[in-house]
């Protein structure tokens, strides 16, 4: 049986239950309950049912038709993955694309009295709960877990400590910063509802029977300085966590936390609870208690639990203070971060210099796209401080490189050849830090078109790597330094710019980030202590990509008169490849950039690298232009 043929069957099973459920609909979203970017494999419902494979998309079902939305990382991957399976494409963000709710009205019959859009509850969020199912009846039913036979249990992944060494503060102490940006909130809010009521006394009484409820396992992982192997790429746990004024509350696999963990959690006034007794527990609060979560991060699940409590709930539209927080990096993580550059360096310097001979003896025909992956991750996984790949490696070669977030496997892997780039965007996880890095490769001779588009992208690189700014710039301002080159010439690219990077946690960590659109990532102020990645790329469709990637600290650059200026410091630590590059395109001030950037890779990775074959190679690298 090929793959349209098993998700054919695969839909029919999904028909036949809809059917017996009486659903004239059925919507998959690619989540988990704690809307997570990377989902463990009991919750990939959606892949399993449509074959696509990209880490965004909504997938709905009808009797007759069925259609997947996804962005424009993810259009040609899709339209390959989708063919032959009866599932329609649909490119979310064209004008010409109807929304799901448009999509799901233009399936209900006029003569129909009741038309159900049946959905596991847990892994919708609120926020899409309300933009597309708005105005349709729904069900909570998780048709997966009667048809996928053989699907993956939850993990119970063993739960550690993230080192003190790489962050200033303790949990408890975490925990009580929190605990004030609570306090303010709930302030806040009296002096909205109840202004004559918002005397200290009464902010005291309300804030001791209040308790805020936080469903995000990146956001659990920071605060507690915990990291686990739940979910691929991501080090978190699956978890929710209830702040009291005098209590917390976690809830958690407990055969996942060891003596010394739980014991340490103890010292900081945490009480343990069953995963699966979240629920119960939030049942049995006090009813006379108030009770806030914070819808953005919230399934609609667990907000439905709120609505049937018979204590005051309430989910707030704010975000959580601990995004915000986490953003900030403090001395310690800074310097968790730059060992990790250094690291990853010195791996990335012993795979380029493997490439490099393996193309000089003409062997690159021998190689595909998973060997190099398996090639890199192996340098990486040398060193005992590696902890796993931050995301899955992207290896493009040639016309698969326009594809902006393609992953190779056993049927599009594709055997590498003496000509045009190679796309290489990868990451790895150290216990000291996380990185994120991309460098297209030129693997023989390379056409006009590659080599310009090659320079146009470096361009835009070093703009925003030189950009100096007044504090609190958004993100949304830095971006066009990135395009602008690129523009000149009538080029663009689909992607955002740049995001933040986690601390030995996510790679994709907000809230900052930097993109030609305005939502409230790109419109977060950036302040000094902020990762974020510098990430152009020009795709050109059927022929070749480029994109050239490094992770960026926001830092102080000086005060003037008209107020505090930031810049960037540059952590990723890799040399870029100079030979695609048109020199006359480049001017001084940028190449005297790249030259003082590849003297700091030198004088950084030297002292680290033991073979002296790799120290050749970097010396010969980093020579200036």
């Amino acid at each position: 049986m090929n793959r349209s043929e098993l998700i054919t069957q695969r839909l029919a099973a999904l028909r036949a239950a809809m059917k017996q459920h009486n659903l004239d609909c059925y919507l998959v979203p690619t989540a988990d309950p704690h809307n997570s970017e990377y989902i463990a494999d009991h919750w990939k419902s959606r892949e399993w049912f449509s074959g696509f494979r990209g880490s965004a998309g909504t997938l709905v079902v009808a009797a007759e038709k069925a259609a997947l939305w996804t962005d424009s990382r993810y259009f040609l991957q899709a339209a390959e993955e989708l063919s032959g399976t009866g599932i329609e494409l649909m490119k979310d963000g064209l004008p010409e694309t109807p929304d799901v709710a448009e999509w799901l009205r233009a399936q209900r019959p006029a003569s129909s009295a009741k038309f159900t859009v049946g959905l596991d509850y847990a892994t919708c969020s609120t926020a899409q709960f309300e933009t597309e199912l708005s105005g349709f009846a729904t069900k909570d039913i998780d048709i997966s877990a009667e048809v996928w036979k053989d699907r993956p249990a939850l993990p119970k992944r063993p739960i550690v400590r993230h080192s003190a060494e790489w962050t200033s503060k303790n949990a408890g102490q975490k925990i009580e910063v929190v605990r004030q940006l609570q306090r303010e909130l709930i302030e806040q809010a009296l002096k909205i509802t109840e202004p004559a009521a918002a005397t200290s006394a009464n902010v005291d009484d309300e804030t001791v029977d209040t308790y805020f409820f936080y469903n995000d396992i990146s956001e659990i992982a920071w605060l507690l300085n915990l990291r686990g192997e739940d979910i691929e790429f991501n080090p978190v746990f699956l978890s929710y966590l209830l702040i009291g004024e005098r209590e917390t509350h976690l809830f958690v696999h407990l055969e996942a936390l060891d003596e010394s963990v739980q014991k340490e959690l103890a010292s900081h006034g945490i009480t343990l609870h069953p995963y699966e007794s979240t629920a119960q527990l939030l049942r049995s609060l006090d009813v006379r208690k108030t009770l806030i979560g914070y819808a953005g991060s919230m399934n609609r699940q667990v907000v439905e639990h709120f609505h049937q409590l018979g204590l005051r709930s309430v989910c707030t539209s704010a975000v959580t203070p601990i995004p915000a927080l986490r953003a900030v990096k403090d001395e310690r993580e800074i310097a968790g971060f730059r060992r990790a550059m250094e690291l990853d360096g010195v791996a990335l310097v012993r795979f380029r210099r493997t490439l490099d001979e393996i193309i000089e003896k003409g062997e690159i025909a021998q190689e595909t796209e998973l060997s190099i992956e398996q090639r890199l991750t192996a340098f990486r996984a040398e060193h005992p401080d590696f902890r796993g790949l931050s995301f899955g490696t992207i290896a493009g070669y040639g016309a698969h490189g326009a594809i902006v977030h393609y992953e190779a496997d056993e049927s599009s892997n594709a055997p590498l050849a003496a000509r045009s780039f190679l796309l290489l965007d990868s990451g790895a996880h150290y216990i000291s830090g996380t990185t994120d890095i991309t460098r297209t490769l030129p693997l023989g001779p390379l056409t006009d078109e590659e080599r310009k588009v090659y320079t146009l992208v470096l361009k835009g690189h070093i703009a925003l790597a030189r950009a100096r700014f007044p504090e609190r710039t958004q993100g949304l301002v830095l971006d066009f330094a990135a395009r602008y080159a690129m523009w000149q010439e009538g080029m663009d690219f689909g992607h955002g710019t740049g995001h933040g990077v986690g601390s030995h946690l996510c790679v994709h960590e907000g809230p900052q980030q930097i993109r030609k659109n305005t939502n409230a990532a790109s419109t977060t102020p950036f302040v000094a202590g902020m990762t974020i990645t510098d990430e152009p790329g020009i795709y050109v469709d059927g022929k070749f990509g480029v994109r050239l990637e490094n992770v960026l600290l926001t830092r102080e650059s000086r005060q003037t008169p008209f107020g505090k200026f930031l810049e960037f410091e540059t952590l990723t630590l890799c040399p870029f490849d100079t030979t695609p590059i048109v020199m006359e395109l480049l001017d001084e001030t940028e190449r005297n950039w790249l030259n003082d950037y590849h003297q700091t890779v030198r004088m950084r990775l030297l002292p680290l690298l033991t073979d002296e074959k790799d120290r050749a190679w970097l010396e010969r690298a980093t020579r200036p232009l």
